[in-house]
């Protein structure tokens, strides 16, 4: 699929300069892209490959000075980025409508129109499958479960019983909603397992990673509430609510109990105790340890998690420790010698 430079101009409304007759065959990243490419700068740690960039063209908010090229300018390069590598690689054609016959589905469920289920899924007692859903291969939809409209579950994954999904939902590979949560009553020998007897609730628009877990409330429910977006290897444990459009990357893990504010943003590996409040819009550097409610608006990192600002700056501090007690040694010598 060929195109020039003025055609993409014109398809993400964008100013030009440069050689608008120029020929794009694809979209590549800065550092990759070659004469015949188009890319893009939104973060400005990117803009220092300006000058060394073969690409043809490049999506950015603003001319640079001094470096000749083809530019495309738009106030949101990163969204014009987005349209564009949408048209150069369109979403694949959907699988026909249907049931595969090797898919084993109870006589009880009830499934929409436009509805594909693949190979060697298992859909229970009383499933409700909205029209327009996709099950790929593998799925196992437990009894009684709710799936909305237009919603797309990847191969193995796995939705356990009454837990209930909104429209427009992805599922990745291998993620498991609603198992069971972690309940256990110590005994004088031995655990007790505690019935998890609630369910979890995603509502529309959620996006969850491949090998995530939302696990099932003991009562009540666990909830990813609209918009939220889960990476690959998260751990949502019982009694859960994640908040409207918050967004998490991999390996998060939100223990039991835990509300999580709307608009949040989640680094890798952050961890959060169980029984919080957090508030909105709160942003966590990676690996966070969060033990409390930093407050609405904060960007906080370390473990505990402090002020960003406040956390870097004991961050640099550590690596001036070492001379830091030899001065310290020195110190107290010299007073040892002075008594």
């Amino acid at each position: 699929m060929n195109t020039t430079v003025g055609e993409l101009a014109a398809l993400i409304n964008a100013k030009f300069a440069g050689d608008a007759s120029l020929e794009i065959t694809g979209v590549a990243k800065i550092e990759e892209a070659t004469g015949d490419q188009i890319t893009f700068v939104a973060n400005p740690k990117y803009r220092k490959h300006l000058s060394t960039t073969k690409a043809g063209a490049v999506i950015l908010d603003e001319q640079p000075d001094g470096i000749e090229g083809t530019y495309l300018i738009t106030n949101q390069p990163y969204q014009a980025f987005l349209a564009i590598l949408n048209y150069f690689h369109p979403p694949r054609k959907r699988p026909e409508a249907g049931i595969h016959e090797s898919a084993v589905i109870s006589p009880t469920a009830k499934i929409a129109s436009e509805v594909s289920i693949g190979a060697n899924c298992v859909v229970g007692d009383d499933v409700i499958i909205g029209s327009g859903c996709i099950l790929d291969q593998n799925c196992s939809i437990y009894s009684g479960v709710s799936i909305g409209k237009d919603c797309h579950l990847y191969s193995n994954v796995s939705i356990r019983e009454d837990c209930i999904l909104g429209d427009r939902v992805i599922i990745q590979n291998g993620a498991v909603i609603g198992s069971d949560g972690f309940g256990f009553a110590p005994g004088e020998e031995a655990y007790a397992k505690i019935p998890q007897v609630g369910i979890v609730v995603v509502e529309d628009d959620v996006e969850i990673g491949a090998n995530t877990t939302v696990d099932r409330a003991t009562l009540g429910e666990t909830r990813v509430c609209r918009g939220s977006k889960l990476d690959n290897l998260i751990q949502i444990a019982h009694n859960v609510t994640v908040g409207e459009n918050t967004v998490m990357a991999a390996q998060v893990g939100i223990a039991g109990s835990t509300s999580i504010g709307k608009q949040s943003m989640f680094g890798g590996q952050v961890g959060v105790a169980g029984h919080l409040r957090l508030s909105d819009r709160i942003m966590y550097a990676a690996q966070s340890g969060v033990p409390s409610d930093p407050g609405e608006n904060s960007i906080v990192g370390g473990t505990p998690a402090r002020d960003i600002r406040l956390w870097r700056r004991i961050e640099a501090s550590l690596s001036n420790l070492p001379e830091l007690f030899k001065r310290v040694r020195k110190l107290e010598k010299a007073l040892d010698n002075r008594e």
